[in-house]
């Protein structure tokens, strides 16, 4: 029965070699496709952040001496989010108090309701954006689950104008369709990169080993006919 052991020790070596390059290539890939996908959604969130931001703070600032936010910037919020670029970018929206109850939200249903504060809006709280592809688990997304399956979820902090003090903190949601194609783009090129360099190392190997085990076969050649000519020899001296 064949097994592993009848190979050359050039081959054991070639398909050892190929096993671990590919498990290489598989893991190198995997975690240059996450390290792209976290840094294509930080970067869209960000810029969107900062976006929003300009657009959101203004009608925020109240927040700094009040626990509440009138009607008028009530329905400013909402003119900004219905039928403008915001507003197509933005498929959901929050606007947190410090205690976690909910000051504005594009789901009237939510306004004033109180909600655990999360580590992501404590984290935002202290000044950080945060973002993540959120599977919409927590309470507060009910109406989003009725929609999406997952969506990228945004904290940023709203801080008082020319301060650093932070009264509020928005969260938006917005979904991955464009995300998945940007790194679905970006992931497929750095496989190809991967794929290509992995092959070229074993292509390398391969015609150093096959050179090395040619060398060796042809050495051993010489010496078996070495090995006949010497018993030969013998033979002939023990006739004599």
């Amino acid at each position: 029965m064949f097994t592993f052991t009848h190979l050359s020790l050039a081959r054991q070596f070639l398909l050892i070699s190929f096993l671990i390059l590919l498990t290489g290539m598989l893991i190198i890939g995997a975690w240059v496709g996450r390290q792209i996908e976290t840094g294509v959604v930080n970067r869209t969130a960000a810029v969107t952040a900062l976006y929003v931001d300009s657009f959101i703070a203004p009608h925020l600032q109240d927040l700094a001496h009040s626990e509440h936010l009138d009607a008028a910037h009530l329905a400013s919020l909402g003119s900004l989010l219905t039928g403008t670029p915001l507003g197509q970018r933005i498929v959901a929206f929050k606007v947190w108090g410090p205690d976690g109850r909910i000051l504005y939200s594009t789901n009237p249903a939510l306004i004033g309701r109180e909600f655990p504060i999360s580590p992501e809006l404590a984290f935002a709280f202290a000044g950080e954006v945060h973002t993540e592809i959120s599977g919409l688990t927590e309470p507060e997304n009910e109406y989003e689950r009725q929609q999406w399956s997952r969506l990228i979820e945004t904290y940023a902090p709203v801080r008082v104008e020319n301060t650093s003090a932070v009264v509020a903190v928005s969260e938006f949601y917005q979904t991955t369709d464009d995300l998945e194609r940007e790194v679905r783009a970006a992931q497929l090129r750095s496989w190809l990169v991967v794929g290509v360099a992995t092959l070229a190392m074993y292509l390398l190997l391969t015609g150093l080993v096959g050179r090395a085990s040619n060398t060796i076969l042809a050495q051993q050649s010489e010496l078996r006919d070495k090995v006949a000519q010497l018993t030969t020899l013998l033979a002939q001296n023990e006739q004599l």
